[in-house]
């Protein structure tokens, strides 16, 4: 079976757990500030813990020099996007430029790696997110308010999701083994990470006017380029590259094919932006993601196969 397919029936799962977290909304079990309450804990100690224990592996040089690598080639591909945006939303709203620079690698991309490739996998994309979580917080911030003074290291640097990564790096290096009775412990919380992320997701579908998603004509532009537009130019690069490590190059197509980033909607709520439309756009690309990245992953795998 191939890794496309593979990738077809974990988004069909994810759906069916999307697809839950709607009808406890619609059902009123979980309410507005019962999402709050996941994102919070998703986004400040279930994804740092995950991160953090993707690093409980015996230190490898060859395996280092591959992360060291997956942060360079996750900043070309950053640029990829912004680039992108110059090109094709150059007049566009502030939300749409954000959402097309950065994908929900955090929600889709974890646990489509954890599935697929397993915790190795996710080694690598806690590379792609604390870079991307460090961009999100400088260029993205003033890309979605147009206010520099919001960038500051300790938005930078000291999130949760950088300091989960950074955290695992130096035990990574030092070689430290967590006790067994700690270790599973932080394994079972990092598995929640998948049912909440899309249980959560599901209540943003149903938080949403669904004929709102889908009858807005500039929203599906975006999604376009987010989608299909920039994961292809993104995997054109990749194979340019003289990357033949097959984890590091599938971890980085599916982090980049994956939805567009919740944060379009919560930056835009917090600093300024569009909030409802962008979380049209979550919605949206979410919804079509399970179109879409099959099919770019399909032709990543053949463009790995020409390497």
């Amino acid at each position: 079976m191939t890794i496309s397919n593979i990738i077809l029936q974990q988004l069909g799962s994810m759906f069916v757990l999307i697809f839950f977290g709607y009808i406890l909304v619609k059902k009123n079990v979980l309410n507005i500030s019962g999402t709050k309450q996941f994102a919070n804990m998703l986004a400040n100690f279930i994804t740092p813990i995950l991160l953090f224990m993707s690093f409980q592996q015996s230190y490898e040089a060859n395996q280092f020099k591959w992360f060291l690598a997956t942060i360079v080639i996750t900043i070309l591909l950053i640029a990829v996007r912004i680039l992108v945006n110059y090109f094709f939303l150059r007049n566009a709203s502030r939300t749409d430029r954000y959402a097309t620079t950065f994908t929900n690698a955090g929600f889709i991309g974890i646990p489509l790696v954890l599935a697929v490739l397993g915790y190795e996998g996710v080694f690598f994309v806690s590379a792609f997110i604390t870079v991307t979580n460090i961009v999100q917080r400088t260029y993205g911030l003033y890309l979605i308010s147009g206010d520099k003074s919001l960038i500051t290291p300790r938005n930078s640097f000291l999130n949760p999701a950088s300091l989960g990564s950074l955290l695992g790096l130096i035990v990574y290096l030092l070689q430290i083994q967590l006790p067994t009775i700690l270790s599973d412990s932080l394994y079972t919380i990092a598995n929640l990470n998948t049912p909440l992320a899309m249980i959560l997701l599901g209540s943003y579908v149903a938080q949403s006017k669904l004929m709102d998603v889908f009858t807005h004509p500039r929203a599906y532009w975006t999604t376009f380029l987010s989608l299909i537009l920039s994961p292809l130019i993104s995997i054109f690069v990749l194979w340019l590259l003289p990357l033949d490590n097959y984890l590091v190059f599938f971890v980085l197509a599916i982090a980049s094919s994956a939805p567009i980033a919740v944060n379009t909607a919560l930056f835009s709520q917090l600093y300024g932006g569009d909030y409802e439309y962008g979380a049209r756009l979550v919605v949206l690309s979410t919804l079509l993601s399970i179109i879409s990245m099959p099919m770019v992953l399909q032709i990543a795998e053949f463009a790995f196969s020409m390497n």
